[in-house]
């Protein structure tokens, strides 16, 4: 299953191969870092929050799967629950 819902135009499918292996490999390392946005209800917004940023730097024109990768990580962090954060969903 294709991680990248919505693809700019343009993306030729050399492009979508490599954004698809940048996808990959950040999920991986996710995976077997433990982390527990990869887990469970998570895992679903981390694959979307990763392939978003992903897309949204290759829109840019960048094309190096070890700084996309980067990027995502760095999405997929900054998004990650936090234990003992309270959550607080409008009635």
């Amino acid at each position: 299953m294709c991680p990248f819902v919505e693809v700019p135009e343009g993306f030729t499918p050399e492009m979508l191969e490599l954004l698809d292996r940048a996808f990959s490999d950040t999920w991986r390392e996710l995976h077997l870092s433990g982390s527990p946005s990869t887990l469970g209800e998570n895992e679903q917004a981390t694959r979307s929050v990763i392939a978003k940023s992903i897309l949204d730097l290759a829109a840019t024109g960048v094309r190096e799967p070890g700084r996309l990768k980067r990027h995502a990580l760095h999405a997929a962090e900054k998004a990650a629950p936090r234990p003992g954060t309270i959550v607080q969903v409008p009635d």
